[in-house]
């Protein structure tokens, strides 16, 4: 057999394909130490990351065969145990950080006892402030900083376009700047500033978003840590500098003898003298092949828990899940997957893993006579992810995102909001209308404007005596119901007043007691709404 020492990735991919195990053992000896370590920067869990990395390399030597460019194995692989790892993290449902995980280092043989203790107090700075990533973007950060993938690689092994990549990790650069720049004057500078000193007097060490907020603008109008901030290394080169985590022995020997590996051939050809001609899984084996969800997820993420800004300005592609079959003869037909570089090593919904299902809280919202705004929670029931768009088909609605990405069992709030300037008085409806890959849903919006009768001022002629006209203008864009003019003073009453050449008018008559009186109109329309005005003036009596 031909040693795989020097061998391209793409072949060995042609040497498992053939069932050679020395190959298959080889491709774990290039990439399963950085996967595990991968695997533990997304899980912070020995023995889960230990799992995801073994259920990994299962899941590769079933879909092999789709992997329809061999060189591109490397973010092929990283892909798998991402989603293998993002999958225990939701059935996890949170992420626990325990100080009882001891991991081994890789060593430094030219660090000093100083520098290891600094390095190692660094690390666990760096990794503070990394638990308040989404778990999405700890991914990309480390995929790019510690595994050294970008470009197209990066894009392959996150679900997305090299473009997209492109796009997130300068949002995070940003973020996690400014972010763990905080965390650190946070935990370095409280000697050199009283101030800063007594903000952080009951602080308990942890890192919290009110406590990164109250140092970020601390540290914007403070000369002395602004200057500690400049002068202190890169975040971001912080965050490339923790060290790798070794991979436990005894995970090269459960991965290459947990695996078996199969025979492939192309239509036509004739597998390989000595391969394997069928497939034998162990039982072990068999169950995660059946249970195992992976899933490439796209979308976007918050950077941190409290809202922080941060979607990528371009909406992440989701991949489209294929289902594939383990081959049962010795001339199986490789896969058909999408046209792109390389198959995904997605899986589409397995017995376990539900299709994409999008939700919204409510089909309908009625915003009534007096609110502009409302919320909408849009999820996804589903275990696989989605992206979906939001849309509008009226100029006086908007929305507060249109577009984004749900993991399964994920949900978003998106705000609806109404402009009532210059909407007619009545009822008024719109449609906003959420639309993904899993179907679409329209959510009808409603609302009520009313408006008031517009009444003119009270017209009476000049120095009025024993009988009084009285008349106004009135105006609404409904029918007017009623107009209706009430008089106190020394005498009191009521009349209906009736429309005449453009005004409603009404005459008291007579007055036979002279004195101060208050007039009042009270208009309604045909919706009920009312409008009054009133207007007080001296009568003289009638005469004699």
């Amino acid at each position: 057999m031909t040693s795989s020492e020097g061998q391209t990735d793409a072949e060995l991919v042609a040497r498992v394909l053939q069932a050679d195990r020395e190959a298959f053992a080889t491709v774990y000896d290039r990439y399963g130490p950085r996967l595990y370590d991968f695997a533990y920067s997304m899980l912070r869990h020995r023995e889960d990351a230990a799992d995801a990395v073994a259920d990994s390399f299962v899941l590769f030597a079933e879909r092999l065969v789709q992997l329809r460019e061999p060189d591109r194995l490397r973010p092929w692989l990283y892909a798998i145990v991402r989603s293998e790892c993002l999958r225990r993290l939701k059935a996890r449902k949170r992420v626990s950080y325990g100080d009882d995980e001891q991991l081994v280092q890789m060593p430094d043989a030219a660090a000093t006892p100083e520098q290891s203790a600094e390095t190692a107090a660094l690390q666990k700075l760096v990794w503070d402030a990394a638990a308040g990533l989404a778990d999405r973007d700890r991914a990309i950060l480390d995929l790019h900083l510690r595994q050294g993938l970008e470009g197209a690689e990066l894009g392959e092994a996150m679900g997305v376009s090299a473009a997209n990549a492109y796009v997130m990790l300068n949002r995070l650069r940003a973020q996690v700047d400014k972010s763990l720049g905080a965390l650190l004057i946070a935990r370095l500078g409280r000697d050199d500033c009283a101030e800063l000193d007594t903000l952080l007097t009951d602080w308990d060490g942890s890192y919290s978003p009110l406590i990164r907020k109250r140092v970020a603008r601390h540290v914007e109008g403070c000369d002395i840590c602004g200057e500690r901030r400049k002068k202190m290394v890169s975040p971001w080169m912080l965050l490339a500098g923790v060290p790798i985590f070794a991979a436990p022995v005894a995970l090269r020997d459960r991965v290459l003898n947990d695996t078996q590996l199969v025979a492939y051939a192309a239509p036509g050809e004739q597998v390989s003298a000595g391969a394997a001609p069928g497939r034998s899984i162990k039982p072990r084996t068999a169950a995660v092949a059946a249970t195992a969800a992976v899933v490439l997820i796209g979308g976007g993420a918050l950077l941190w828990p409290d809202g922080d800004p941060a979607s990528p300005t371009a909406a992440d592609p989701t991949p489209t899940a294929t289902t594939s079959a383990p081959p049962t003869s010795t001339d199986p037909t490789p896969t058909e997957t999408p046209s792109s570089a390389s198959a995904s090593p997605s899986a589409g919904p397995t017995a376990t893993q539900a299709a994409a299902a999008l939700t919204t809280s409510t089909r309908s919202i009625s915003l009534g006579r007096t609110a502009s705004r409302s919320t909408l929670t849009v999820g996804n029931d589903g275990d696989l992810p989605l992206t979906f768009t939001v849309s509008e088909n009226a100029r006086w609605l908007s929305v507060s995102r249109d577009s984004g990405a749900l993991d399964g069992d994920e949900s978003t709030a998106i705000t609806v909001r109404a402009n009532r300037d210059g909407l007619p008085e009545g009822t008024t409806s719109g449609t906003v209308r959420i639309t993904s890959d899993a179907g679409s849903v329209a959510v009808r919006v409603s609302l009520v404007e009313e408006h008031d009768p517009v009444v003119g001022a009270i017209g009476t002629p000049a120095n009025p005596s024993c009988t009084l006209p009285v008349s106004v203008t009135v105006r609404d864009e409904s029918r007017i119901s009623s107009v209706r003019l009430t008089w106190s003073g020394p005498l009191s009453g009521t009349s209906a007043m009736s429309l005449s050449a453009g005004r409603y008018r009404a005459t008291i008559d007579p007055i036979s007691t002279g004195g101060t009186y208050t007039l009042k109109v009270v208009a309604r329309d045909a919706r009920g709404n009312t409008t009054t005005v009133t207007r007080k003036l001296d009568v003289n009596p009638c005469p004699g």
